[in-house]
């Protein structure tokens, strides 16, 4: 997936017991400067967002894929499709701050949209991104990956 084989990295369905290395992700100050979870989040927190993305997962609602080194098995992040309503569904993701400015996430949002459908049952027509204006890397990422900007939010439209 990568130029690089320490970065190539696979993606699989998020399981409880990824729930150490998500949280651990998720308490960085680097991630959480620009994500919607609490800087309070807890361990018990984050196991029960995974148990919310399982089931949503099994109502065709939703899927959070975590991404996996290849070379070590390290969960380094997660990309999530969530809310999937009339054709339309929110993007989220995150990843461990030591792999910033690599390129992984490009490769990932070009993975999960080249394998939509082998992800996500439920057809889709949009993906909807919120981005804090701040994080510019992030929205750099989203046009790089053929998103739009629509004001407050960001759109792919799938053909």
């Amino acid at each position: 997936m990568s130029n690089h084989d320490d970065l190539a990295f696979d993606l699989r369905p998020i399981r409880h017991k990824d729930c150490q290395a998500i949280w651990g992700i998720l308490k960085d100050p680097h991630v959480q400067s620009f994500n919607d979870y609490s800087a309070e989040i807890t361990k018990g927190d984050v196991y029960d967002f995974i148990q919310g993305d399982i089931e949503r997962f099994y109502n065709q609602q939703g899927i959070r894929l975590v991404i996996v080194l290849r070379s070590s098995g390290q969960v380094i992040g997660s990309v999530g499709l969530f809310n999937i309503i009339n054709g339309q569904g929110m993007l989220g993701f995150e990843l461990s701050s030591q792999f910033f400015g690599k390129g992984i996430m490009q490769k990932v949002l070009e993975m999960l949209f080249d394998k939509l459908t082998t992800f996500v049952a439920t057809p889709l027509n949009s993906v909807v991104a919120l981005v804090n204006p701040n994080n510019s890397a992030s929205i750099k990422l989203l046009k790089k990956c053929g998103f739009q900007n629509h004001e407050a939010h960001w759109i792919k439209y799938i053909n």
